[in-house]
C-alpha cells in the first residue's frame, strides 16, 4: 500500500522512455549533445546538473511564457482601446490644426488688407497736406479753397488714425492665430506620437502571442529529450540533499518549481492537488513485501498483487515521480475532475502519466 495516500497501493514498474526522439532547437542544442556525450566518471556530477538544470531552465522558461502570453492576451482589449482613443484623438487634434491654419491665413490676409489701406491712406493724407500748402501759396488768395484742403486733409488724417487702430487691431490676430496655430500643430504632432505607440503596442502584443507557441514547443521538446537523462543522471549521483519539500510533498529540486506551479494553478481551477514523492530504497523494498512481489529484487512489476518496481528503478526514489492525489484520495478513476485536469495540463509543467496508474506522474512517464 502506498505510504503516502489511504487507497491504491504506490507501484511502479520498469522505467522506460516514452518521448521520442524529438529536434531540439535554440542554444540548448549543443549542450544537450555535450551531456550526451558525456561517459567519464568523473563528469558525472556535472553532467547530471547538467541535464537537470536545463530541464528546470527549460519547463521554468516555458512557463514563464504561458503566464506572459496570459498576461499579453489580458492586456489586448486595452490596448486596442487605447487604440481607438488615441485615434479619435488624433482626429481632434488634426482638425482643430486645419481649422486653425484656416483662421491664421485669414487673419494673414485681413492684416496685408488692413496695411495697404492704411499706406493709402498716409498717402492720401500727404496729398491732402499738400493741397493746403498748395491753396494757402495761391494768389490771388482763395479763402474758400483754403477753407476745403484743410477740411479735405482733415478727413485724410482721421482715416489714417483710424485705418492705424484697424492694422494694430489686424496684426494683433494675426499673431494669436499663429500661436493658436502653433500649439495645434504640437498637439497633432503629440497626438500622432500617441496614436502610432499605441498601434505598435498592440502590433508588438500580437506578433509576441504569435510567436510564443513555438518557443513554447521548443522548450518543451528541450525538457522531454533530456528527461531520460536526467533520470539516469540523477540516479547515478542523487543523495537526500537534492530534495526539497513542496506543500508538505518531497521532490526533487529540478521539477521542485514546475510542481509547484502545477498545484497552484489547479487549485485555481478549482481542484485540490496533493500526492507523494520521494520515498527511500527502504520504503521501496516494504512496499514491494507488502504488495506480494514473489521476489523483492528479481521479480517484475508485473508479477506483484499491485504493480511496483524493482528497487532501483523507481523514479520516486529519487523524487522525479509523484502519485497524486485529490481530497485525500489517490487519484484512480480516470474519470474524475482531478485525472481530467491532469491529463489536460500535466504535460504544461514537464509530467507524464504513467497508462498503468492513473495517480502516477512524472517527468518521462514510467
Amino acid at each position: 500500500m502506498s505510504p503516502y495516500a489511504s487507497t491504491d497501493a504506490t507501484t511502479r514498474q520498469p522505467a522506460r522512455t516514452r518521448h521520442r526522439a524529438v529536434r531540439v532547437v535554440g542554444p540548448v542544442l549543443a549542450l544537450l549533445l555535450t551531456v550526451a556525450g558525456a561517459t567519464a566518471p568523473a563528469r558525472a556530477a556535472t553532467t547530471a546538473a547538467t541535464a537537470g538544470a536545463t530541464w528546470s531552465q527549460a519547463m521554468n522558461r516555458k512557463l514563464d511564457l504561458d503566464a506572459e502570453s496570459a498576461r499579453l492576451a489580458a492586456q489586448l482589449p486595452g490596448l486596442r482601446a487605447t487604440v481607438t482613443s488615441r485615434s479619435s484623438e488624433l482626429a481632434q487634434a488634426q482638425h482643430t490644426q486645419a481649422a486653425a491654419a484656416a483662421t491664421s491665413a485669414d487673419a494673414a490676409t485681413a492684416d496685408q488688407t488692413a496695411r495697404a489701406t492704411y499706406a493709402a491712406a498716409r498717402t492720401a493724407a500727404a496729398h491732402a497736406s499738400s493741397a493746403v500748402i498748395a491753396a494757402q501759396k495761391r494768389r490771388p488768395r482763395d479763402g474758400s479753397r483754403i477753407i476745403s484742403a484743410k477740411r479735405t486733409r482733415t478727413t485724410a488724417n482721421a482715416t489714417v488714425r483710424a485705418l492705424s487702430a484697424q492694422v494694430n487691431q489686424a496684426t494683433s490676430v494675426l499673431a494669436a492665430a499663429r500661436t493658436a496655430y502653433t500649439a495645434a500643430t504640437n498637439r497633432a504632432a503629440t497626438a500622432t506620437t500617441a496614436s502610432l505607440t499605441a498601434a505598435r503596442a498592440v502590433s508588438a502584443a500580437q506578433r509576441k502571442i504569435t510567436s510564443l507557441p513555438e518557443l513554447d514547443s521548443a522548450l518543451v521538446a528541450q525538457a522531454a529529450a533530456i528527461s531520460q537523462q536526467v533520470v539516469s543522471q540523477t540516479r547515478a549521483i542523487f543523495t537526500i540533499t537534492q530534495t526539497t519539500r513542496v506543500y508538505g510533498i518531497t521532490v526533487n529540486k529540478i521539477i521542485a518549481a514546475p510542481f509547484q506551479r502545477m498545484i497552484d494553478d489547479a487549485a485555481k481551477a478549482g481542484v485540490p492537488l496533493s500526492g507523494g514523492g520521494f520515498r527511500t530504497r527502504q520504503q521501496q523494498i516494504a512496499l514491494r513485501t507488502v504488495n506480494g512481489c514473489p521476489d523483492i529484487w528479481t521479480a517484475p512489476s508485473s508479477s506483484c498483487k499491485v504493480p511496483t518496481a524493482i528497487p532501483g528503478r523507481s523514479l520516486h526514489e529519487i523524487g522525479l515521480a509523484i502519485d497524486m492525489t485529490s481530497g485525500r484520495k489517490t487519484i484512480s478513476d480516470r474519470k474524475s475532475s482531478a485525472f481530467k485536469w491532469l491529463a489536460g495540463n500535466a504535460g504544461r509543467y514537464g509530467f507524464v502519466n504513467l497508462p498503468s496508474e492513473p495517480w502516477h506522474w512524472s517527468i518521462t512517464g514510467s
